[in-house]
């Protein structure tokens, strides 16, 4: 028994070992610390305030490389890959995109994603919903007109309304681009401090709501090319607005 004890102790240790492993490689191609065919460290070379093990980096390279971000080469060593090879799409290359150092060309590619789909998927909800999907959807929305603003529940609960739209849908093909929302959605929420858009925007999903509940796809499809317009402007206003509070601490420090 205690030995099933301590492999069962020993198994999550290593599955947080290869997660940071990978985030770190990850994080440090997105950035530029590392780029297109810039040889990465080894094991050793990787060491910084966690030990790496030769298990895990072996895990994180065969991870990345599954994503395409590196590659690795009999006699040219493992390198990191062009960027026309990586999956931007991917939950995982999204994530780490957002959490490196998004920049606003990039954050406007994403919001341009979402205003080619977002706006459909809203119509064919509203054509196609049924009485369940109706209710899925009412259920996040009042999440988000009663939890505090900018919390995790609430957050969550925005995420929650604009999934319940792509399951509303009944297009597998179209709730497989979840993930994608998703990511972005979670991201520039969670950068965001100031009520004010996300009033607006809550009087905004209240009316595609509406729009759905009624059955009316034009007017669904509207409202939602809106509400994602207004996104990528509040989203790019804090993207900038951050940046500026860095660059402040940054003056501050160095004047110390």
């Amino acid at each position: 028994m205690e030995q099933s004890r301590t492999e069962h102790e020993a198994a999550p240790n290593r599955e947080s070992l290869f997660r940071q492993v990978t985030d770190r490689i990850a994080r440090a191609i997105m950035s530029g610390h590392y780029r297109a065919g810039d040889l990465l460290p080894n094991e050793e070379g990787l060491m910084g305030d966690i030990t790496v093990s030769r298990t895990a980096y072996r895990e994180a390279i065969k991870f990345l490389s599954a994503k395409g971000l590196i590659e690795a080469r009999p006699k040219s060593g493992t390198r990191v890959a062009s960027r026309s090879s990586w999956n931007l799409l991917d939950p995982d290359i999204l994530r780490w995109s957002l959490e490196s150092d998004p920049n606003q060309a990039f954050i406007r590619e994403l919001f341009e994603l979402r205003r080619f789909i977002e706006p459909n998927a809203s119509k064919f909800a509203a054509e196609r919903r049924s009485s369940d999907d109706l209710a899925r959807i009412e259920a996040a929305l009042h999440g988000m007109e009663t939890l505090p603003v900018y919390g995790d529940a609430s957050i969550l609960a925005d995420v929650r309304f604009h999934e319940a739209i792509f399951e509303a849908t009944g297009n597998r093909a179209l709730m497989c681009l979840k993930p994608v929302i998703s990511c972005t959605l979670l991201w520039s929420m969670r950068m965001r401090a100031d009520e004010a858009p996300f009033v607006k925007a809550l009087t905004d999903h209240r009316r595609i709501f509406d729009a759905i509940a009624n059955s009316e796809g034009e007017r669904a499809y509207a409202l939602s090319t809106v509400l994602v317009m207004q996104a990528c402007d509040d989203t790019l206003n804090a993207l900038e607005q951050r940046a500026g509070t860095q660059d402040a601490a940054a003056v501050r420090n160095a004047a110390e």
